[in-house]
């Protein structure tokens, strides 16, 4: 009787969310970031800058305590450009990296590897996506920092420059974001793959604030990230994997003049009445 050979085991390469806090929110990660325990193939990682570790650990966690490093003149600017590097700390392969309090996981993940395509970086556009940079640099691609996914490996050259640039010198509280924008929309726009806002939704759900978007449903929404709208997105899951598009209604007679520009600004402007006009 001939033996079957036994197959080999199937390898993954290690994966892991990370995220950096400091201050009474490395008590609260269970508000947001325990979300993406629900992703079987990534690790939870969370980097503490304090003196001690929290006291309410979550479990599924494993927190790693990290001294404040004053170079960055404040403990958000510490904590938002450090992440970049704490990666290499790890033995994972890809990462997924996360602001500690505002952004929540809403779906399963797809393996990063897979997001990536073999890129080094990739991100979201920020909801207002066209920004003028320094050096009078213009980009309609303005990635938001928030929530961003890495080949670990492959992008150490670019994290360590944004990092030094952020010990160089203090623009403001966040700039760590523009300048993640800089480096990437000058040198390395070649290594990024820009993800579909599913990966970083910012509308607000159910709820007006000057200057966002508002939505009737976060459905097809993977990872959620505004901490104007975490208490509504919370409080309406689950949600579905894909958004229903409402059926477009066919014309039935000769389309005038007057109907066609009445369409036309219905869909500049956006005014319902104009959409539920009666012919």
């Amino acid at each position: 009787m001939t033996e079957t050979p036994s197959q080999p085991a199937q390898h993954h390469p290690r994966e892991a969310v990370v995220t950096v806090v400091y201050g009474t929110h490395a008590e609260r990660l269970d508000y947001t970031f325990s979300s993406f325990a629900q992703n079987p193939h990534l690790e939870l990682h969370a980097f503490v800058l304090a003196d001690r570790l929290p006291r309410n650990q979550v479990p599924g966690i494993r927190y790693h305590l990290r001294a404040p490093d004053p170079a960055f003149s404040h403990p958000m600017r510490d904590a938002d450009y450090r992440r970049w590097v704490f990666l290499d700390e790890l033995e994972a392969d890809y990462a997924l990296v996360v602001d500690g309090l505002d952004v929540l996981c809403l779906q399963p993940l797809p393996r990063i590897p897979d997001l990536l395509r073999g890129y080094w970086l990739g991100a979201c556009v920020e909801h207002a996506g066209n920004r003028m940079l320094r050096g009078h640099l213009y980009t309609a691609n303005f990635l938001n920092a928030g929530v961003t996914f890495w080949d670990v490996r492959k992008s150490i050259s670019l994290r360590k420059e944004i990092v030094q640039i952020g010990r160089r010198r203090f623009r403001n509280l966040q700039d760590d974001q523009i300048t993640l924008n800089e480096l990437v929309h000058t040198r390395y726009f070649e290594n990024l793959i820009i993800l579909p806002c599913q990966y970083n939704y910012r509308a607000l759900l159910k709820r007006r604030y000057p200057g966002w978007p508002t939505v009737s449903s976060l459905d097809s929404v993977k990872i959620y990230h505004s901490y104007l709208g975490i208490e509504n997105a919370k409080r309406h899951q689950p949600f579905l994997p894909y958004i229903q598009l409402p059926e477009l209604q066919a014309d039935k007679k000769h389309i005038s003049a007057l109907l066609r520009w009445l369409r036309r600004i219905n869909e500049r402007i956006g005014l319902s009445y104009l959409l539920f006009r009666k012919d």
